[in-house]
């Protein structure tokens, strides 16, 4: 008779795959920085090292005959390229169809690591044999009774105990769909742990089994890179476009830093009038990012309210209060303005200095004949619930891109700010442009 299955997961394997899976739920409900999101977002080919990883060790599984054992836990890596797309998938959708996306998606992260924790324990405290009377056990539920081999009732406490625990964390970030979504898991987790009894385990041999889960990994990865490149170049705009600085149908759109020419010659004719014409520009830019960021994150907020059916408090009009300081960041620019028509009338910029004065100024006015674009563009998407997400993609993207193209304006000028006479007068601009680039430094955009 051929060898029915009798075989575990490596250690290695439930290790490394528990590690993952914990942080890939972090990732998945933890705030837009730069040092999470990196591995979803900016960092997104990674995913596909992953694959290669998870395919490379079914292959060495399949030859020792362990894949079928092992196959839940090939699960989060082939999940996470799918999910570093999350955002192009629901980008179209309405609402509902957006909730039952990500709630789906959400239910395979927290599903996998109650998974991979369980089986982990089972695999380490299993008795073999011999009762392991372990008293650190007894700390959790469902320890003690797999370290004395009831595993049956040790999978169950245990998977139900880390369900309950993550449901803190659906209430604590995401909301009262998760928590529902939770609770449809349990219960399906419950009902399939009694329709399951010993007997499911000789339908198999090992060899018909193996050759199963190796069908069903190839099919596995081919599904997952084939989603995973099918929405990463899916033809159409971004969401959020116009944003120039994330949409790769509007690179041309993006500030060019060719425009202004630094000529030749030693930086000279700083005053007191190009330090307020700069000091100006640079409240103006300060006004026009606290703006955006207003709008940015009560979109935010007010769409994750709508998707997760969450109640995070909204700023008060914000869409109003946004829109006046950038109303406030023109009247700046407009004063700026001024200065910078009668320094010029009156023949006072030339050189190196009169390019930084020239840079300042264009940048300061695409960035305004943007903002308004922005304000109706804005407008129309926040009509439906599900419009709100490009609402928040339109002003972060744009934010971001406000300091980015900031830093290689200076960066650009570098020799000219960095002279004795234009540093004493260019300080508080430089100061200000570095407030706004760090502000948004460590954030990533489009999550």
């Amino acid at each position: 008779m051929p060898p029915l299955l009798k075989t575990t997961p490596p250690k290695w394997l439930i290790v490394v795959t528990a590690a993952f899976t914990l942080l890939l739920l972090v990732m998945a409900v933890a705030e837009t920085t730069l040092w999470i999101h990196y591995f979803i977002d900016a960092g997104e080919f990674v995913s596909l090292f992953g694959l290669a990883f998870i395919f490379g060790a079914g292959i060495y599984l399949y030859r020792q005959s362990r894949l079928w054992a092992s196959l839940p836990l090939t699960v989060p890596w082939l999940i996470y390229p799918i999910v570093t797309q999350g955002d192009q998938i629901i980008d179209n959708l309405s609402i509902n169809p957006m909730r039952l996306v990500v709630h789906f998606i959400l239910a395979i992260l927290f599903a996998a690591p109650v998974a991979v924790l369980v089986l982990g324990a089972h695999h380490f405290l299993k008795p073999d044999g011999v009762v392991k009377r372990q008293g650190w056990t007894k700390v959790f539920p469902g320890l003690p009774q797999l370290a004395q081999g009831k595993t049956r009732d040790g999978i169950c406490y245990l998977s139900l105990t880390l369900l309950l625990l993550e449901m803190w964390v659906a209430n604590a970030y995401l909301g009262t769909l998760m928590i529902v979504t939770l609770i449809i898991l349990g219960f399906g987790f419950l009902l399939s742990l009694s329709l399951i009894d010993d007997r499911w385990s000789s339908v198999f041999t090992a060899q018909r089994a193996e050759r199963l889960a190796l069908n069903g990994l190839i099919i596995g990865v081919a599904l997952s890179l084939g989603l995973y490149l099918g929405f990463k170049n899916r033809p159409g705009a971004y969401q959020g476009s116009p944003s120039a600085f994330l949409d790769p149908s509007q690179k041309d759109a993006l500030y060019q830093l060719a425009r202004v020419q630094i000529p030749d010659g030693v930086p000279e004719g700083a005053s007191a009038s190009v330090q307020q014409t700069l000091a100006e520009y640079g409240d103006a830019l300060k006004t026009l990012y606290q703006g955006y960021h207003i709008l940015d994150r009560n979109y935010t907020y007010a769409f994750h309210n709508a998707l997760f059916l969450r109640n995070t408090v909204l700023l008060p009009d914000f869409r109003k209060k946004g829109l006046e300081e950038i109303e406030n960041a023109r009247h700046m620019a407009a004063s700026a303005d001024q200065d910078f028509g009668r320094l010029h009338d009156a023949n006072a910029l030339h050189g190196p200095l009169g390019a930084l004065l020239e840079e300042v100024h264009s940048y300061v006015a695409y960035n305004l004949a943007r903002a308004g674009l922005l304000e109706q563009m804005s407008g129309n998407f926040e009509r439906t619930e599900a419009g709100l997400q490009h609402a928040a993609h339109l002003y972060e993207g744009e934010n971001k891109m406000l300091g980015s193209v900031l830093m290689k304006i200076l960066d650009k000028h570098r020799r000219t700010l960095e002279s004795p006479d234009v540093k004493a007068v260019a300080g508080t601009f430089v100061t200000d442009s570095l407030q706004v680039y760090r502000a948004d430094a460590n954030r990533v955009v489009g999550f």
